[in-house]
């Protein structure tokens, strides 16, 4: 259909193919048995998570080391190891009210790590 003297389909081709690929997308880690920074929580937040609490720290929190994430942010500690009831981490994603939301699954396993102890390996 041509549109303002424009043949727009072919537009629309010709510039498809000019555009980059699009960005892979990461997918979250797999769940695990005995879950720890290096092998699940890390992962995932570099995942979900980094794009604001990464270098940016937003908030003051970096999750993208595990040192980063134990320290906390502005707010104080995020992680009380073998107490994710009173992990702020667990309470804000629990809430369902920050930007970005982990799923049920994996704050489930979150909640798994945190309990025992939150180990970094």
């Amino acid at each position: 259909y041509p549109f303002a003297g424009f043949d727009a389909p072919a537009l629309r081709e010709i510039l498809k193919n000019q555009l980059p690929p699009p960005e892979p997308v990461a997918e979250p880690p797999a769940q695990v048995d005995v879950p720890t920074y290096e092998n699940y929580a890390g992962p995932l937040f570099s995942t979900k998570c980094a794009a604001c609490h990464g270098d940016l720290a937003s908030g003051g929190l970096n999750l993208s080391t595990y040192a980063g994430l134990m320290e906390g942010g502005q707010d104080g500690a995020v992680i009380v190891p073998g107490d994710s009831a009173n992990s702020l981490l667990v309470q804000i994603q629990s809430a369902g009210k920050h930007f970005a939301n982990l799923t049920a699954e994996e704050l489930d396993v979150i909640r798994k790590w945190i309990d025992s102890g939150a180990p970094e390996k």
